[in-house]
């Protein structure tokens, strides 16, 4: 997703696909330690204005059951990826 989309364009329960690890500011895996797993889904539980540019999900991570501030460059959602396909699919 652009970088510059802010906590103020999503919404608690909305599903996003994680798509990126790590930020400049956040390292979200390495090899034994990862807190977010490509391709996987996460629901956002929290927004708030304190963390403008990250959302809150529960990780799923193997050893990561907590919620975090995560940037939200690290997602795309789910009716991106359904525009993507559907152009896709037209072209």
């Amino acid at each position: 997703m652009n970088s510059k989309l802010t906590y103020k364009d999503f919404k608690v329960g909305q599903v996003l696909i994680c798509v990126k690890l790590d930020t400049n500011e956040y390292r979200g895996g390495d090899e034994d330690n990862e807190r977010l797993i490509i391709g996987e889904k996460y629901t956002i539980t929290d927004v708030d204005y304190h963390f403008n540019n990250k959302v809150c999900v529960k990780l799923k991570g193997p050893y990561y059951f907590h919620e975090e501030f995560v940037p939200i460059e690290c997602f795309v959602d789910l009716n991106y990826i359904r525009d993507l396909k559907i152009n896709q699919i037209l072209n």
